[in-house]
């Protein structure tokens, strides 16, 4: 699979890196060439640095890893071009710059958000529930269980193959419906947060859906 990985800080690299791992081809995307390849390099010799469009053009699959505040996710998304035949994934949260509240909710997510902006284009939500620390190569199993990467979306092939791309980043993959319910996964994220920041409980910690 050609994945490209727009936003390279840290869920974006190391996201990156397991799906190195995993096999995949991966292109790092920036708005300037230079800084994408420099970061790629830090990723390894197979991994390319492009711009935002030619990075996108060059995918089967797109992350989107960047920043919500200030409009930083939004602002991007029309520099990919033609995303026709793709899959988008969101990683992100509406995160409020001091990232302690969330910005959407109720009646809409950044999910919905950005799928507004590529119609047609199937957007399916995965990864943002997992903090950075938990994607670090080696790192997705707790005492042998694997954490969540909860995923949702409108299109059935488009969710299949990202839950694909969740089992091979090393986490089990759970379906919650349509995109729609990215409305409850975008909290889920920032009770994480409340939890790991605000309460002091750290970042090496995830969450684990059980079934009997």
């Amino acid at each position: 699979m050609k994945i490209t990985v727009i936003g390279a800080g840290n869920v974006g690299s190391r996201l990156a890196k397991l799906f190195i791992i995993a096999g995949h081809e991966v292109t790092i995307g920036s708005r300037e060439q230079e800084k994408a390849v420099a970061i790629a390099a830090k990723l390894g010799d197979t991994v390319k640095g492009e711009t935002y469009r030619n990075a996108a053009a060059s995918a089967n699959v797109i992350l989107i890893t960047t920043p919500w505040a200030n409009n930083a996710t939004l602002d991007l998304i029309p520099e990919l071009g033609n995303l026709t035949g793709k899959i988008v994934i969101d990683c992100t949260n509406p995160l409020a710059p001091d990232y302690m509240s969330n910005t959407l909710g109720y009646t809409t997510s950044s999910a919905e958000e950005i799928a507004k902006l590529i119609p047609g284009v199937p957007v399916v939500k995965a990864f943002n529930t997992i903090f950075a620390e938990v994607m670090e190569p080696g790192k997705q199993a707790f005492d042998g269980q694997k954490a969540t990467g909860f995923y949702c979306g409108d299109d059935a092939a488009a969710k299949e193959i990202v839950a694909k791309l969740i089992e091979d980043a090393g986490f089990e993959a759970v379906d919650t419906g349509v995109l729609k319910n990215a409305r409850y996964l975008e909290p889920m994220a920032q009770l994480n947060i409340q939890i790991a920041y605000g309460l002091g409980g750290g970042t090496n910690v995830a969450f684990r859906y059980m079934r009997r």
